[in-house]
């Protein structure tokens, strides 16, 4: 199957959330951050909807895979680009619907975590991929690696680092592949995920 990769619509949040929700909602770390099963799959989109408008979508960092141009959405990379991010505004309209998807009884440990998470990113400018997630539909189909490559050219065309976070053995192994290099584990509660660099390629 072909694939081509596109930067998502502003209209796509709702399609790519969804798919981030279903592929993702039960893998460990994120599980441990949005805990508990009653109206998960709702909470989860409307969280990653949340997310994606407060900075990665609005700032053209979204990439989508599709079959066709214009086509469905089989896959989604959602990257940070180096800077400050969304204007504080925006992500105060934000901020409600991640507080439902967490609940107020979990929001403090949920925001200790993610201080964490800050603290142990790379203080020199860098891009970083925050998730990515194939549709069940077109899993073992390349997806995952065209989304990678995609985004790892821009990052090289930029001459700057790229950073993330594995959550599995698996997903670290394909990031090896790209040539990320695990720097450790991160200290947070619960299953640690380990950071991940890799440095710009060169010609």
């Amino acid at each position: 199957m072909s694939v081509v990769v596109e930067t998502a619509r502003p209209d796509e949040a709702a399609a790519c959330a969804r798919l981030l929700a279903d592929a993702l909602g039960d893998d460990p770390v994120i599980r441990a951050m949005v805990p508990g099963d009653r109206d998960r799959t709702a909470r989860l989109v409307a969280m990653h909807v949340a997310q994606l408008r407060s900075g990665p979508l609005p700032g053209g960092s979204v990439d989508v895979a599709r079959a066709e141009p214009g086509g469905p959405v089989l896959g989604v990379a959602v990257w940070h680009a180096p800077g400050p991010g969304a204007p504080l505004g925006e992500r105060l309209r934000q901020l409600p619907a991640v507080v439902r998807a967490i609940g107020l009884r979990h929001l403090p440990t949920a925001a200790a975590q993610m201080a964490r998470y800050e603290r142990h990113r790379p203080r020199r400018p860098h891009w970083y991929l925050e998730e990515i997630a194939v549709g069940p539909d077109a899993r073992g189909l390349g997806v995952g690696s065209a989304l990678l490559r995609h985004g790892l050219a821009r990052v090289d065309a930029a001459g700057l680092p790229a950073y993330l976070e594995a959550t599995t053995d698996a997903s670290r192994r394909l990031y090896e592949r790209f040539g990320f290099v695990a720097t450790g584990p991160v200290p947070v509660r619960g299953p640690r995920p380990w950071a991940m660099l890799r440095e710009p390629a060169t010609a």
